[in-house]
């Protein structure tokens, strides 16, 4: 299924927002202790989280659907790795219904280390593949540039001036070129020396 970007971003927020309980540690570690994987880790929580997204991404059920299964990921994530003792009360509020994962692995685990790695190397595919990365969120200049400096990495293309291999592409124009044929500093905006569309 094709998304957009505004989706993408709210897949990530929902990801990342079950730990805003993890907050509580300012209050000290017993609060911590308490509330972290209670007050956001549930389903009820994932579906505010999802309703709110409708506001931006609309009402498109097959979005909302990608946006409560990142939100999940995050509780699964935390059921098997984030270490043995940690409980999870999925129905809370309205249920004191616990789930402990006995087999449940340390957070700081090769099996930790082999999802952070892999998802790494997604992200890179993603890139290349697709056109886009995480930055996409923050710049999209720089997301751009990223995308075509991975991309001409992998498909050696030589440089439309001079025939060395190109390491970025011309915003204004599209021209591979190497950093020698880069006329501006700023990878926000990249455009090559010379170029006919500048």
């Amino acid at each position: 299924m094709a998304t957009d970007r505004r989706t993408r971003l709210w897949c990530v927020i929902a990801a990342l927002v079950p730990d805003l309980d993890g907050l509580g540690i300012i209050f000290g570690p017993q609060v911590y202790q308490r509330y972290h994987h209670v007050l956001t880790h549930n389903v009820f929580f994932g579906l505010v989280v999802t309703v709110v997204s409708a506001r931006w991404i609309g009402r498109r059920p097959a979005a909302l659907v990608l946006v409560f299964a990142s939100f999940l990921s995050h509780v699964v994530g935390d059921y098997f790795g984030s270490g043995e003792g940690w409980s999870l009360w999925p129905f809370w509020p309205l249920s004191s219904f616990e789930v402990l994962n006995p087999h449940a692995w340390a957070f700081v685990s090769w099996q930790n280390n082999v999802i952070g790695f892999t998802s790494v190397a997604v992200t890179l595919i993603i890139a290349v593949r697709w056109g886009r990365t995480p930055l996409e969120f923050f710049s999209p200049g720089l997301d751009r540039s990223v995308v075509d400096a991975l991309r001409l990495r992998v498909r050696a293309i030589p440089c439309a001036t001079c025939e060395s291999r190109a390491t970025a592409r011309c915003h204004a124009c599209g021209r591979a070129v190497c950093r020698q044929h880069v006329a501006t500093p700023t990878y926000r905006h990249l455009v090559c020396a010379g170029c006919p569309a500048a």
